[in-house]
């Protein structure tokens, strides 16, 4: 079910994005209200996810690492994505930053997902 949850949030988060790239600066207030509320969700779901799977036990260094790689991406892609949002002129390597670090974000969490499913 987790799996589900987080790949339909990734889903709905590179859709929303996309609507958000095709409508073209200045941004829909709505559109990047929804963006962001819904990235927010998606990490406080996956934070939340990875705590209680950590209580059941603990996190092996590996793991941990790929948390923290994850974690780091995420905070990337928010902030790039804020500095899109709120300039009026943007160099052209923060929009290319935003879309491969949401890439890479999804490709992280799904490893980090792996090595959990694959726990013993």
């Amino acid at each position: 079910m987790k799996i589900v949850v987080t790949v339909a949030g990734f889903i709905l988060i590179f859709f929303s994005g996309f609507l958000l790239y095709r409508s073209g600066q200045p941004f829909n207030t709505g559109m990047l209200t929804l963006h962001k509320l819904l990235s927010l969700a998606l990490i406080a779901y996956l934070v939340m996810a990875v705590l209680k799977i950590g209580k059941m036990a603990p996190l092996s260094g590996f793991e941990l690492i790929a948390c923290i790689v994850t974690a780091l991406l995420f905070l990337g892609a928010v902030a790039s994505g804020g500095v899109l949002s709120a300039a009026k002129t943007m160099p052209d390597f923060v929009r290319m930053l935003h879309k491969l670090l949401p890439a890479l974000t999804f490709l992280s969490s799904a490893i980090t997902f792996y090595l959990f499913v694959r726990r013993k």
